[in-house]
């Protein structure tokens, strides 16, 4: 977690921090990091402990002790954490516009403005990376960059002091502790102004050294230090690197965003901006519209609302200001003006622009989109790649058209890196509309053996099966199936669950040969896969062969093959048998089965999952304490989530929130808690 790459993300989540910005958690990893991220924050009614505030220290310094700044400069303070006895940790990283730990106080207020608060509308969104360092005597250092936040208008001695609420009690991720709210002592320092003469030659060096790297750790800093200077001579010099960064680093990019904001002179960064949008020759990108919209109704007095609500300690919106919509919506229409003067990258540019940022008036946005459509139809063989792969993926119901299969075969057909980034959604869109020519590439790939194309793209033909691919595939399982190459297993698992959905039964025996050769080396996907093949073309033998997998394998180990299974191949047969794994008494197959019966399941499974969990409370509804101890718990959690989420049935709001209502035990309160 030490390195910390700012501003890596998409740049047009760091623009319109109005809007919410989704952060999609997708993997165990982010859920934990989650429950430790709103344990951290959480900071509403909380009662510190007179014990806890004793036992940690918070020193607050100025860096090597400089006293005097030009406007303009970092003003890099550090603050020393310190524990007298173990139990408390400290959280690492600098808030820059990520929610607070440290609430800056500075004396006098006047001449000192606050242009994050500003930017971002008051507002502060999750963490992607957290770290935190156990404390002892010995001081940890966090550093804190003043300009992060605030920017220094007028010459004159200030003091500062922080509250800082990164001091946490040492737990589990499941405990939640509260932060421990710290007040260091304060310090002073001077401000002097900077001269026009002084910033350009700080402008001058800087951009020099900027042109003479592509090294992004090197962009971080002088990037980050350019955005920090105030005056008429870096605003311009930001407003060239803004318009021109294409092939930067993403840090780069946020830096200069960062300073368009810190600028003292908006009304000329918006003036040149405009400018720049309104020049035929260039191509006006969502960021650009986004951030002269935001300037502009920043120039007209919009301000933090009071009414946005706070989670977890994150502000986050009610909504955006009506006007900036309304501001963003002049540019737009604007911009759809100028379309037929524009040529080449900056008319498809400007009308990728006009597709993604469409005014919420149906009518207008109705006329605006036919022009752009009919324009980006025309061009898609001259777009960039991955504006094309980004148009396929995100705007595809606006731009489905047949006139687009010449191009998508095009794009299969290509090569490069870049081509390959695009060819999973070339080949779904051409599967959409013209089947019978997508049939030919589904194909191509199967039998491609180091192709790893999405395996649910090339299952969703209709063709029940493709002989063609037999050879192939049968080739390809042999001598997976025998390779002790570790990566070689990703290949095995496309390999046999391809061979499930779309090999005929003329190499069935050639693989059940294989199956009994390798079984016991085969990894549990893969041989959910042959069983599913298997099952597909003779339902009768393979049904021996899965409940010999699962009377082997461990306890738990059935949720690595039994997921893997039905997904590929679901009867009547296998719901009996997951009905029967329903009924035992060991909690982790009686897991896996609840789960898969509620998403592949009959409306009928509801009445068996209802009575298993009868049967459970009627057994452990008066010993939980018991079942915490021993998996039971996660039983009765997992039959109430089966009969919430079943696909086949749909329960009534009152039958949910009595579901809900109905935990006995903690494991399953918890899950139902915030629901």
């Amino acid at each position: 977690m030490k390195n910390y790459i700012y501003g890596a993300a998409d740049p047009l989540q760091q623009i319109l921090k109005g809007r919410f910005i989704i952060l999609i958690l997708n993997s165990m990893k982010k859920i934990l990091l989650m429950s430790v991220i709103v344990g951290w924050l959480s900071s509403t009614n909380v009662v510190y402990s007179q014990d806890a505030t004793a036992a940690v220290h918070v020193k607050l310094s100025l860096a090597e002790n400089k006293t005097v700044y030009s406007i303009g400069d970092p003003i890099k303070l550090v603050m020393e954490f310190t524990a007298d006895s173990d139990g408390y940790q400290v959280e690492t990283i600098r808030d820059r516009d990520e929610p607070r730990s440290d609430s800056i106080s500075v004396a006098p207020d006047a001449g000192v403005n606050r242009w994050l608060d500003d930017y971002l509308s008051g507002e502060r969104y999750m963490r992607d990376v957290i770290s935190f360092k156990k404390l002892s005597d010995s001081p940890t250092r966090v550093e804190l960059l003043l300009n992060d936040t605030l920017r220094f208008d007028r010459a004159g001695r200030y003091s500062v002091k922080v509250t800082t609420r990164r001091v946490s009690p040492t737990s589990s991720l499941h405990e939640n502790r509260h932060p421990i709210a710290l007040t260091t002592n304060e310090v002073s320092f001077e401000v002097q102004p900077m001269s026009e003469a002084d910033e350009e030659k700080e402008v001058k060096r800087l951009s020099d050294s900027l042109d003479a790297t592509r090294d992004w750790q090197v962009e971080e800093k002088l990037t980050q230090e350019l955005s920090y200077l105030t005056g008429d001579a870096s605003s311009r010099e930001k407003v060239r690197r803004f318009l021109n960064s294409e092939g930067r680093s993403g840090n780069y990019t946020t830096h200069i965003i960062n300073g368009l904001f810190i600028a003292r002179n908006r009304s000329l960064v918006l003036q040149l901006l405009e400018e720049a949008m309104r020049d035929l020759k260039m191509p006006v990108t969502t960021v650009l519209l986004r951030v002269v919209s935001k300037l502009r109704w920043l120039e007209e007095g919009g301000r933090v609302k009071a009414e946005s609500a706070t989670i977890a300690g994150v502000l986050t919106p009610k909504g955006v200001d009506p006007r900036m919509t309304e501001i963003q919506d002049t540019y737009v229409n604007e911009l759809a003006a100028s379309l037929e003067k524009r040529a080449g990258h900056s008319q498809t540019t400007t009308a990728m622009t006009i597709l993604m940022n469409l005014p919420k008036e149906p009518q207008t946005a109705g006329v605006l989109l036919d022009e752009v459509r009919r324009l980006l139809l025309q061009q898609f063989d001259s777009l960039h790649p991955y504006d094309q792969n980004y148009l396929l993926d995100v705007y595809w119901e606006k731009l489905r058209d047949p006139s687009l299969v010449p191009t998508l075969e095009k794009m299969l057909g290509s090569g490069g890196i870049a081509s390959k980034n695009i060819h999973d959604a070339a080949l779904k869109r051409l599967i959409e509309i013209a089947p019978e020519k997508a049939r030919g590439y589904v194909i191509a790939e199967i039998r491609d053996p180091t192709s790893l194309v999405d395996l649910k793209l090339l299952e969703s033909l209709n063709d029940k099966s493709l002989p063609e691919v037999d050879d192939a595939l049968l080739e390809q399982i042999r001598r997976l199936a025998s390779s002790k190459v570790n990566f070689d297993s990703v290949y095995l698992k496309q390999k046999t669950s391809l061979a499930a959905r779309y090999a005929s039964n003329t190499i069935y025996a050639d693989l059940m040969q294989i199956y009994r050769d390798a079984s016991s080396r085969l990894p549990l996907e893969s041989r959910a896969a042959l069983l599913a093949y298997f099952a597909r073309h003779n339902e009768q033998e393979t049904l021996p062969m899965i409940e010999q997998v699962l009377d082997v394998i461990q306890p738990g180990q059935d949720f690595n093959f039994l997921p893997d299974f039905t997904q590929l191949y679901y009867s009547d047969a296998i719901d009996a048998l997951l009905v029967k794994r329903l009924e035992s008494d060991e909690p982790q197959a009686v897991n896996t089965a609840a789960y898969l019966l509620s998403l592949h399941g009959s409306a009928s499974d509801e009445k068996v999952i209802e009575k298993r969990l009868e049967r459970w409370r009627k057994m452990w509804g008066t010993r939980a304490a018991e079942a915490e101890t021993n998996l039971q718990g996660t039983v009765e959690r997992e039959l109430i989530s089966a009969l919430i989420t079943g696909k086949a049935w749909k329960l009534a709001p009152e039958r949910v929130h009595e579901l809900r209502q109905s935990c006995t035990t903690q494991i399953c309160r918890q899950n139902f808690r915030t629901q």
